[in-house]
């Protein structure tokens, strides 16, 4: 069922009004909102990995243990 896939991903169940989209549309909604979440985590990645540019080399795996990466 294209609703039960995009309530996965979207981790919370479906608005009633979603009842009303067709099949496809659920689908593309699905895939529109997976391509986002998975080009937001590759901007986050870039950003964290920009970022740990501006600490001093020697602090790095200090400051990379301390953020959980």
């Amino acid at each position: 069922m294209p609703d039960a896939a995009l309530s996965r991903t979207l981790g919370a169940p479906l608005p009633d009004e979603f009842d009303r989209l067709t099949d496809s549309d659920l689908d593309e909604l699905d895939r529109l909102l997976r391509n986002a979440v998975a080009a937001r985590g590759e901007r986050l990645g870039a950003a964290v990995e920009s970022s740990l540019q501006l600490i001093p080399r020697l602090m790095r795996p200090t400051v990379k243990r301390a953020l959980g990466l």
